[in-house]
């Protein structure tokens, strides 16, 4: 409940419905512990709210104390105090009651709207699932870049009525099944069954204001920073946002520690609705896209992008991730997330192990409905018509610098030529006259100690970038020296999402695992040498001799 959204993070009634009483579990009953805990924090946000307010007002009642209530002293310094103790109270008391001063900023979905009246088979399982839980349909659908899903509800426009949303992940519509999709959309209707999504723009609004009042009590106050160079203001000052802070991590440990009992019960829900199995299925899915994405946007999907062409988002996340090493890395990840047996205060949903552990424990069949589709195992992106359209506007979307270009369709066997070639020579162009007097014998030391080529990099950005952001950039001016150089020796790029190769002949080279195995040392100086023999790479110049 860290948004006022809930994502692949309740009581029960008896389904009523002839097409699916005979196929679904019987939901459990209604567990109003949940409920308690949602008036609890709804208590809390109340209390919040008013606590500010009596903080503030007392704050301001500090002129009225000390002028209208104090014994009359006319030494200089105890009138000089009243003044600055009066300007401390008029100051935080008015930033305090200015910060809790609702915001008329909207939660946009960074997404595209999914029009389900043309996405019928879409449509169909999300009813299917609304139908299971008695449940009104969202009022708009929209496919966003994360590899998540989730819910909310706000205001209409009119302000009559609740808008519904529900926004689905492309990455996980494309890496799962619909048996398993199906759990997390179970997840997220749980949201809307449990009252969840009314309750949480109230936690999040409260959190905001909260947010509000200590920027507004602290760097963005001109006034504050002033009064603050007095000592014995600094101390009031310091000890009254050491109460503010005192009842924020209070009600921060409370609120999410309800967010992850929903969380749990949601997940308990799911698999009553579809199935335990496919629910433990899908939120290892989740969690294994999340581990992937970010390097698959930033390694692949921008540099596209950037270049002119479309990226064909979906099915390239999926060659991205069955990679070999993206599938030792997200494994990796899935283990160490695996070992996480207990959550965090301040987590606002429960450890994957503790999900996991409940679902076996619940051991619940997936259900066979007439109701949903019967092709449970294809990826739930089958059920999308109009992918290519919704992927273009979805790139837009989130990268507002491409709305207004004219990409071209991206092929992926000339892309090294189209895209990565030219920029990896755009990259090296300030670099070449130092390049052109190193060797291949020389990469091993460069990179070990890639310090001169950093120098160069300062003198090329004029000394914006501090000395961390200079290494970090001779790293990269080495890796595209390097895949340039094989490649004007009689190499070929070969390229696909994840699994960027040099190749010649029956020699293949990952140039990306290679510099970092160079850069570990565990690849060793006289090692590189056999190497290079190995793969007959000759004594070549890095780059080629600036004339």
């Amino acid at each position: 409940m860290h948004n006022p959204c809930h994502a692949i993070a309740t009581g029960g009634m008896l389904l009523s419905t002839p097409s699916m009483t005979s196929h679904l579990n019987n939901l459990p009953s209604r567990k109003w512990s949940i409920v308690g805990l949602s008036s609890a924090a709804m208590a809390l946000v109340v209390v919040s709210y008013l606590l500010a307010i009596a903080v503030g007002l007392a704050c301001l009642a500090l002129p009225i104390l000390l002028f209208g209530y104090l014994p009359i002293n006319s030494h200089y310094n105890f009138v000089l105090y009243r003044l600055l103790f009066s300007a401390f109270g008029i100051v935080a008391g008015g930033t305090i009651l200015w910060s809790l001063v609702p915001t008329s900023d909207k939660h946009e979905v960074k997404g595209v709207r999914i029009d389900l009246t043309k996405e019928k088979r879409l449509a169909q399982e999300i009813e299917a699932i609304a139908e299971a839980l008695h449940e009104r349909m969202p009022s708009d659908v929209y496919l966003i870049g994360d590899a998540n899903a989730f819910v909310r509800e706000e205001d209409e426009a009119k302000g009559f009525g609740r808008r519904r949303i529900l926004a689905l992940g492309l990455p996980l519509l494309q890496m799962l099944t619909i048996a398993q999709f199906r759990a997390v959309l179970a997840h997220e209707f749980a949201h809307y069954y449990a009252g969840d999504t009314w309750l949480g723009p109230w936690v999040y609004d409260a959190r905001n204001s909260m947010s509000r009042l200590y920027m507004n009590l602290g760097k963005n106050s001109e006034a504050m920073r002033f009064l603050r160079r007095v000592r014995i203001l600094a101390a009031a000052y310091l000890l009254l946002m050491a109460g503010l802070t005192m009842y924020w991590k209070i009600f921060m440990r409370i609120t999410q520690a309800i967010s992850r009992r929903q969380e749990m019960r949601c997940d308990e829900l799911a698999c009553y609705i579809a199935g335990s199995q496919p629910l433990i299925e899908g939120l290892e899915g989740i969690r294994r896209c999340a581990a992937g994405l970010s390097a698959y946007w930033n390694s692949f999907v921008l540099p596209i992008a950037t270049g002119g062409f479309q990226p064909d988002l979906a099915n390239g996340f999926q060659q991205f991730m069955e990679a070999p090493q993206v599938v030792k890395a997200t494994s990796e990840y899935i283990s160490q997330q695996a070992s996480v047996t207990e959550p965090k205060p301040f987590d606002s949903h429960p450890p994957l192990n503790m999900r996991i552990e409940q679902a076996r424990r619940l051991d619940m069949p997936a259900p066979q409905s007439s109701g949903f589709s019967d092709s449970s195992n294809l990826p739930m992106i089958s059920l999308i018509e109009e992918v290519a359209v919704l992927e273009a506007s979805l790139l837009k979307k989130v990268v507002p610098a491409m709305a207004s270009a004219d990409l071209k369709p991206l092929n992926w066997e000339t892309a090294g030529a189209d895209i990565y070639i030219p920029g990896w020579r755009k990259r090296v162009a300030d670099y070449l006259p130092y390049l052109s007097e190193k060797k291949m014998g020389d990469l091993p030391f460069l990179v070990l100690d890639p310090r001169p080529v950093a120098m160069e990099v300062y003198n090329a950005t004029a000394g914006r970038l501090n000395q961390a952001q200079r290494i970090a950039c001779a790293y990269d001016v080495l890796f595209c020296a390097f895949a340039l150089c094989l490649l004007e020796n009689g190499w070929k790029l070969i390229t696909k999402p994840g699994n960027l190769t040099l190749e010649n002949g029956t020699s293949t080279v990952d140039p990306a695992s290679l510099m970092k195995e160079l850069r570990t040392g565990k690849l060793t100086v006289v090692e590189w040498s056999s190497l290079r023999a190995k793969l007959g790479i000759g004594e070549w110049a890095l780059a080629a001799r600036v004339a």
